[in-house]
């Protein structure tokens, strides 16, 4: 494959990781916010009112801690696997140059 295609693919790649991250994290902010709202209105000086709790709020805690975790992992194995890629030629080369100098001996 040319270079131009692959530059253009690691672009597109990086514009779509930021704009996951992004949206992941804005998510995540967001439920946090609402879920801290729901609860200083829940927990009045007089008594606690579980009516004023979000819907379903233990699914929104683990979709929001879920959702950053797996982002997380991901950005974790995306860049493992570029410095895996990075690496991966100059270890080719230097193989190369071992085998040619082990041949040389040899001789």
């Amino acid at each position: 494959m040319s270079q131009i295609p692959m530059k253009a693919f690691g672009i597109v790649g990086v514009v779509a990781m930021l704009g996951l991250n992004i949206s992941v994290l804005a998510f995540f902010v967001l439920w946090k916010i609402a879920d801290s709202t729901a609860i200083g209105h829940m927990e009045t000086e007089s008594s606690v009112d579980p009516g004023q709790m979000l819907p379903n709020s233990e699914m929104m805690w683990l979709a929001a801690h879920g959702s950053v975790l797996m982002l997380v992992v991901l950005d974790v194995l995306i860049i493992a696997g570029l410095v895996k890629m990075a690496g991966a030629p100059q270890r080719a080369a230097s193989r190369n140059q071992n085998a040619y100098s082990a041949s040389d001996r040899l001789v």
